[in-house]
């Protein structure tokens, strides 16, 4: 039966001890003997004569040592069949031992293994044709599998990482790169290859061990197995920070051409001899209103005026003839209206290695420009002298190289100096009144000192020469410079006695009245600053209500996935549930950060409810106890009769649990922190204060460190903390302020430096008669199970909504998906057998609370269960949850999905 199968093609048995070989029919055709040889006694050198040259030895030594051995006896080689070819064949058998080790009996069978053999062989060649082929690939050569770990790599992937391949072969670049952002960057792109299915090409920074950088272009490719399937990745990367370097100075040096050319008010030209292609920048046009960039040489030459054309060409041409390379010449151009401008030109020609020219590039100034500039300085000169006289101003101008002071006749009169008498400068240090020469003089000299150039701006009293009448003038003026050297200082003098005079009689006059605005002012500042931070804090409010709401949506794809993967796995894996349980802790410390944003924000949804202030306190006693530690004495004073308020009593024991940590931190050395109520009845609010109005009043007092103001005025700021880094995320403080202001409170800090500190929650008395909500018994708790009852989860963002589809089909919920309210309601239609209306709030066009409307309005029976980031939207009334909506917080898990189905759809 095994012969007709084809798996084995003869037989042997060898009687050892008298040396005779019977084969059969099918074994002497694979050893290519004759049929009438297998009839008679066949001798074991006639078959092994049949074995390929190459294999004969090693077969003799292998049955040599299975007859000293005995057992079993396995070998593989080639034989010559009839047809001539050598096949590969392998013998099994069995060596036969009597009493004393002696071989007696050596039986066995043939089987072909000639298409393995071959198969084994290309496998091998191409193994190592694979081998060559990466080890000869320039750059980096690696696949990975679909965890990113590193399958393979070539000589470039060694150098890159810097360790040998069985360091690096089976981990990831997490692992293996020292540059986390750079792991990170690079683990990202992979799994987007991986992810989408299609190649992709894309620059990559990465860092070699010895600390040089590099830009790769790196090539990456899905690899696949052979039912198509992604299994892995393959990819290549050059190294192209040369290329990348010249081609960043190459445009570098176009951007400095392109930005010398548009700064400048000159008319720039670039002139290619070869075909005569002349380049203009913008200026052509801003100065001469020719609307072109592009020209050929003989149009500029023809826009030259008619007497200046022969002139400009015949020297122009000969500067190109000659071995020079700079022209210059001035003559007419005409301009896009017809009118000509007088133009300077200059022009430097570009020659080849040969002293060829290849190009020549000028600008050209408009004279014109510059010539009625000076005219309009000479014109602003006269008539500031104009003015001056006018406005009965003195002119003066120290030369300090001569040593020489000019004043005119009206400067001289305010130091009590004639017309018609000469003065110097010792005229004018003379006359400064004594109070004032100290500085006034400080003052020239800072002006005419080349390190500082300073503006010369003094009024001063002068004692006049000649009648020895007091005088203020106020004087202005500059120093001129020449490099390093003041040459002259010169400015203007005014007269302003009368003013001084005046000045002085108001001031007597409006000493209370500055007083009393001052006053006022002040008020005024503390009040803007008030509405300044009370504007801040809205405004980072708002920011961080938004960064919270999309790091809650990608959270919730990192978070319900990793629970969907630990149940797969299970305890199967220890390792790989440890790393998803550190995922799982950052994950949740993230949504906890997140959390806490949304409640400084004013965004988190409250419910609130009637609160005994007394009784919470009371209740969390335990709580804060064990938070404080053994050295921290804990003391709470309970008013007698305290009113009620209405708020959210979790997040409420939340906001003291969260003040009394802070506390804690700031006692050290242990201490004393008080938790104390009252009735507060605010009667009237001055500035600062709470405003008017009945509160019940929560105040958590230590007696620690206490705070500087600068710190209280930055306490309920977001991620401001005085803690160590790591210590503390700066949010805790600013989560009190956002749930007190959203529940239409105040908070208020009394601290100072070793005083303790001291924080005070007013938060409005409940005046309504509310029943209280029942308490919650072990009784009507949701078991984490799943059900029957067909889901329709309606989600915008494809990974939250393949998730919630994984989460509720694994809890066993059958499932139907969309992508918006359209698509929802279509299947609502379709499927009369929907349950649960599973939605996301925030979504684009037509949000889940006007999808759940119209959804109620065709299926009044339909439950429905919301999920969103945060709350700001359509659910929340005045900051608060509607008791009837059924929502979810994104992110989740699986437990808390399963928890909230069952609650809907009870």
């Amino acid at each position: 039966m095994a012969l007709a199968a084809g798996a084995i093609v003869g037989t042997w048995f060898w009687d050892v001890t008298h040396d005779r070989l019977t084969v059969d029919d099918a074994l002497a055709h694979a050893f290519g003997l004759e049929p009438a040889a297998v009839q008679g006694e066949l001798r074991l050198d006639q078959v092994v004569s049949t074995v390929h040259p190459d294999d004969r030895a090693g077969l003799e030594q292998a049955i040599a040592a299975a007859l000293r051995r005995g057992g079993r006896y396995s070998h593989q080689y080639r034989t010559r069949g009839n047809d001539g070819q050598y096949r590969w064949i392998e013998a099994v058998g069995r060596v036969d031992l009597d009493a004393d080790g002696r071989a007696v009996g050596f039986p066995g069978v043939l089987i072909d293994i000639d298409e393995r053999r071959r198969l084994e062989s290309e496998r091998d060649q191409a193994q190592v044709l694979l081998r060559s082929f990466v080890e000869a690939a320039p750059g980096v050569v690696y696949a990975k599998d679909r965890q990113g770990r590193l399958l393979i790599g070539n000589r470039g992937t060694t150098e890159l990482i810097g360790l040998p391949p069985e360091r690096y072969i089976g981990r990831t670049d997490a692992e293996l790169l020292s540059d986390p952002v750079q792991a990170a960057a690079v683990m990202a792109a992979d799994e987007r290859v991986m992810a989408n299915g299609r190649s992709e090409q894309l620059e990559e920074e990465v860092s070699f061990p010895d600390g040089r950088r590099a830009v790769w272009l790196s090539t990456k490719a899905p690899l696949r197995d052979a039912d198509g399937s992604v299994v892995g990745l393959v990819g290549t990367s050059l190294d192209i920070t040369d290329r990348k370097a010249a081609a960043a100075e190459h445009q570098e040096i176009e951007e400095r051409y392109r930005l010398a050319a548009r700064a400048t008010n000159d008319a720039i030209w670039d002139w290619r001899m070869s075909d005569g292609h002349v380049v203009w920048n913008e200026a052509l046009c801003a100065l001469f209103g020719h609307a072109l960039t592009e020209t050929t040489a003989q149009w500029w030459l023809d826009n030259i005026h008619p007497d200046d054309r022969q002139r400009v060409d015949d020297h122009i041409h000969a500067v190109i003839a000659s071995e020079t390379s700079s022209w210059t010449g001035e003559y007419r151009f005409r301009r896009a209206d017809g009118s000509y401008a007088v133009v300077l030109d200059r022009g430097t020609v570009l020659r080849g290695a040969s002293g060829e020219p290849h190009r020549m590039i000028g600008a050209m100034l408009d004279l014109t420009s510059r010539k009625a500039a000076e005219a309009a300085l000479a014109e602003s000169e006269e008539r500031l002298r104009f003015a001056t006289e006018a406005g009965d101003m003195g002119f003066w101008d120290v030369d300090l190289v001569h040593d020489v002071l000019i004043w005119p006749p009206r400067t001289k009169a305010m130091f009590g100096i004639s017309a018609h008498v000469d003065v110097s400068l010792q005229d004018f240090y003379g006359g400064l009144h004594p109070d004032d020469r100290a500085e006034t003089s400080a003052a020239f000299a800072a002006a005419a000192d080349p390190a500082l150039r300073a503006l010369y701006d003094v009024e001063y009293r002068t004692v006049g020469k000649e009648d020895g009448v007091v005088r203020w003038v106020a004087a202005k003026g500059r120093g001129l410079f020449e490099g390093d050297r003041c040459v002259r200082v010169l400015g203007v003098a005014i007269e302003v006695t009368a003013r001084r005079l005046a000045d002085a009689r108001l001031k007597e006059l409006n000493e209370h009245l500055e007083a009393r605005v001052l006053e006022e002012v002040m008020e005024r500042t503390r009040a803007e600053e008030a509405l300044r931070q009370s504007q801040k804090m809205e405004a980072v409010g708002q920011l961080t209500g938004g960064i919270a709401h999309d790091f809650n949506n990608m959270l919730a794809t990192v978070i319900g996935p990793l629970d969907l993967l630990a149940a797969r796995l299970g305890d199967q894996d220890p390792r790989a549930k440890r790393y998803i349980d550190m995922a799982m802790d950052g994950a949740r410390r993230a949504a906890q950060l997140t959390q806490r944003l949304l409640s400084f924000s004013r965004q988190q949804p409250l419910q609130p409810v009637p609160v005994d202030a007394n009784r919470l306190v009371a209740g969390m006693s335990d709580l804060l106890v064990h938070s404080l530690g053994s050295s921290v004495r804990l003391e709470t004073v309970l008013a007698a009769d305290l009113w009620s308020t209405f708020a959210d009593a979790n997040q409420l024991e939340n906001v003291i649990l969260n003040l009394a940590v802070n506390a804690r931190d700031a006692m050290p050395g242990g201490g004393r922190l008080t938790v104390e109520t009252a009735n507060c009845a605010q009667e009237d609010a001055s500035a600062g204060s709470v405003p008017a109005g009945d509160y019940v009043l929560i105040a958590v007092a230590d007696n620690g460190s206490g705070m500087s103001p600068e710190v209280m005025a930055k306490a309920f700021e977001p991620f401001f903390t005085t803690k160590k880094v790591g210590q503390g995320t700066g949010l805790g403080l600013s989560q009190v302020y956002g749930f007190v202001k959203q529940s239409a409170g105040h908070v208020r800090i009394e601290s100072g430096i070793g005083r303790g500190t001291t924080v005070k929650l007013y938060l409005p008395r409940l005046m309504a008669v509310v029943d209280p909500l029942p308490e919650t018994t072990s009784d009507d708790a949701f078991e984490v199970v799943g059900g029957q009852e067909l889901v329709l989860v309606v989600e915008d963002e494809p990974g939250v909504r393949q998730f919630s589809i994984d989460a509720l089909t694994e809890l066993g919920y059958p499932v139907l998906a969309a992508d918006g309210a359209a698509a929802a309601l279509k299947l609502l239609d379709a499927h009369p057998g929907v349950a649960l209306l599973f939605t996301d709030v925030v979504m684009p066009e037509v949000n889940g609370r006007e999808l759940a409307d119209e959804a109620l309005r065709r299926r009044p029976d339909l439950k429905v269960l919301f999920a969103t980031g945060y709350s700001r939207n359509a659910l929340v009334q005045d900051g608060m949850l509607d008791p009837s909506v059924q929502m979810i917080g994104k992110p989740f898990t699986v437990d808390e999905l399963a928890m909230r189905v069952r609650a809907a759809l009870g």
